[in-house]
């Protein structure tokens, strides 16, 4: 049993994105995984089994007790019955009661795939005789990480600077995408050290508009239900 699954199209997605969020919940003792949902074997650099490999370490960083890497297919990614069933499965198996996931209007049509797959498998989870076999479940709330496409978010998790450098750390695994060690090596846009430079620059603006050293986005589907006010207060 999970209280908070992310699900992201491919190895490294859920640490950009969410993964201060993701040290957040661990250190406040919420147990936590990861879903990436193809093994990122279209990407100009690093094997599927390097990354597989990058994405246990992350994991083990951020303190993560489920991580599981899917087959659905990278360049690919389509919210077809098979993806969803495949989530549903996950979904069912864990039983969290958050699922982050990306932004299902993403520029990158994977991401945009993996949150329409994430959305349709949340709701369908807990219809019974859909993907029949294990008990049905719906976790309570589906919050969406934005990536490439940034709008205006619902609210902003604050990081402390130890929920960063977890964040970081955790990046820190995927050599393979964010380390060119010689000229020989294939340079991509995020394997130039301003990349993940750029990425700490963002979370200390999303910080700053909420008083916090860092802070994540998040877009939600629908109304937040608030069922301790006071709380809001603390």
């Amino acid at each position: 049993m999970l209280d908070v699954l992310a699900i992201g199209a491919h190895p490294d997605d859920i640490e950009l994105f969410a993964g201060g969020t993701l040290a957040h919940f661990q250190r406040r003792g919420a147990r936590i995984g990861l879903l990436h949902l193809t093994r990122g074997e279209s990407a100009s650099r690093g094997s599927p089994e390097q990354r597989a490999l990058e994405a246990r370490a992350s994991a083990d960083v951020l303190g993560a007790h489920e991580m599981r890497i899917l087959d659905l297919g990278d360049g690919s990614l389509r919210d077809d019955d098979d993806s969803r069933a495949a989530v549903i499965e996950v979904l069912r198996a864990w039983t969290p009661r958050l699922v982050l996931a990306q932004l299902p209007s993403d520029d990158h049509p994977d991401h945009a795939a993996a949150g329409a797959i994430a959305k349709s498998a949340w709701y369908l989870a807990g219809i019974r005789n859909i993907a029949a076999g294990a008990p049905p479940h719906r976790p309570r709330s589906l919050w969406f990480f934005p990536c490439h496409e940034v709008p205006r978010p619902n609210f902003v998790v604050t990081l402390s600077a130890a929920d960063y450098e977890r964040k970081r750390a955790a990046l820190a695994c995927y050599d393979s995408q964010f380390v060119r060690r010689s000229d020989a090596e294939v340079s991509t846009r995020i394997s130039d050290p301003a990349f993940l430079e750029g990425m700490a620059a963002r979370c200390r603006a999303w910080g700053s508009l909420v008083a916090s050293p860092y802070g994540e986005p998040f877009v939600l589907p629908g109304p937040l239900p608030v069922d301790d006010p006071v709380a809001l207060l603390r």
